[in-house]
């Protein structure tokens, strides 16, 4: 088999979308000729949410390893020093003070057994700078998979001397990486019209990819009123939240009373600001805010539902950059998904290629039609007849066998 070395800081135990996707493919890159070790954070506390059912050695049947490596984040100094100067989290984020065990831990892997090309994947932004600094130490071939944008992003928020140095390092990544892999065109050619023509032809898209496992006694939609609308995931304050589907839902509700014919759930943590408006716009009877729970339990939380939500609120100098993970989640559950979204990007592109209905965070009064006629005939959104087929290109032995082939052209190109 073909050795590969991986650097993620986010692997399981975690339960980030990170972590799962990157799981997802080491486990599936098994089946197409790579062995796999990848150094990770290991978390020494409870600070982060964990699922000990997860083991990405058992599912590979060994195949794929994991090298857990300690981090001072967890250090109450630096978390003091984080908070006394929240500027030092973005050099180029809280992660990079795991760089120094993650690269004595990918060097003695290295030495231990050699390996045909190295992966680095972000978000964190330091795992590109692992992969940097191996590749100028090791000259083995790297490929730095992006998924997000970094210094394009609407949620990068920093002086301009961070910038600037965000600005060097990316460049610094992009030129030297034998390969770039980005989750979506509208990503890559944002990130890429920065840079020479000549470093294009590096670049390739792999959406990101679901397992297609649904869990057992959560596979059925609960029939009868009310229709019952699930989003899974986090918000940003100010950049990605419920504010607008919470007003829209507020409009239609007080026109025309949907009590018992509409329930929204939010699955996900640090939503008590969004409960506090939900209350003040008068709708609390129709939302329910969960708080953080496990995959496990989010998953069965949408599998439950008649219609899932999905919102990508940023604002951005043009079309959206993102299609988020938990989308592509979606998608094996077989629900209609309703797309709080701008028109011109990735979610809206695939939303609209199922026939599903894609609303402008800014369209309130689309939204709130929406809404109004959901609850007075919750037949209008159907299954689309093209979702099992759309569905299975975005399955992960689809999209690992697009990862693979980006590995072997880049051992190639060695």
């Amino acid at each position: 088999m073909k050795e590969l070395l991986a650097v993620s800081w986010e692997m399981p135990p975690l339960t980030g979308p990170r972590a799962t996707q990157v799981a997802r493919t080491m486990v599936a890159l098994a089946d197409v000729g790579w062995r796999s070790r990848t150094v990770c954070f290991g978390p020494r506390s409870t600070r982060y949410q964990q699922d000990g059912d997860v083991s990405v050695e058992q599912a590979s049947q060994g195949r794929a390893t994991l090298i857990p490596v300690r981090s001072p984040e967890e250090w109450l100094g630096f978390r003091v020093l984080w908070r006394l100067a929240p500027a030092l989290k973005h050099f180029p984020d809280e992660k990079r003070v795991w760089i120094p065990g993650a690269l004595r831990a990918a060097r003695r892997a290295l030495a231990t057994r050699p390996a045909d090309v190295v992966v680095t994947f972000a978000q964190p932004w330091s795992d590109h700078l692992i992969g940097l600094r191996l590749k100028r130490q090791h000259g083995l071939p790297w490929v730095a998979h992006f998924s997000d944008p970094w210094v394009d992003s609407p949620y990068q928020r920093q002086g301009s001397m961070i910038a600037r140095r965000a600005s060097a390092w990316e460049r610094s990544i992009v030129e030297e990486a034998d390969r770039v892999v980005f989750v979506n065109t509208y990503t890559r050619d944002r990130v890429m019209a920065k840079y020479p023509d000549a470093w294009h032809s590096k670049c390739a898209v792999v959406p990101q990819g679901h397992d297609g496992v649904v869990q057992a006694g959560a596979a059925s939609a609960r029939l009868g009123a009310p229709i019952r609308i699930v989003y899974t995931g986090r918000f940003y304050d100010g950049l990605r939240t419920p504010d607008a589907f919470l007003r829209a839902l507020a409009t239609a509700h007080h026109e025309q009373s949907l009590a018992n014919r509409i329930s929204v759930t939010f699955v996900g943590a640090a939503m008590d600001s969004y409960s506090v408006l939900a209350d003040r716009l008068g709708v609390s009877q129709l939302v329910t805010f969960t708080g953080r729970v496990s995959p496990r339990a989010a998953l069965q939380e949408a599998a439950s539902a008649n219609v899932l939500l999905v919102i990508d609120s940023a604002a951005t100098d043009g079309p959206s950059l993102f299609l988020p993970s938990k989308l592509i989640d979606y998608l094996p559950l077989r629900r209609p998904i309703i797309g709080v979204t701008p028109a011109q990007g990735p979610t809206g592109d695939l939303l609209r290629e199922l026939n599903y209905p894609v609303i402008n965070p800014g369209d309130e009064a689309g939204l709130a039609t929406l809404l109004r006629t959901l609850g007075a005939n919750p037949a209008h959104l159907a299954l689309s007849p093209r979702h099992d087929s759309v569905a299975s290109r975005y399955h992960i032995a689809k999209t690992t066998a697009q990862f693979a082939a980006v590995l072997d052209d880049a051992c190639a190109g060695r």
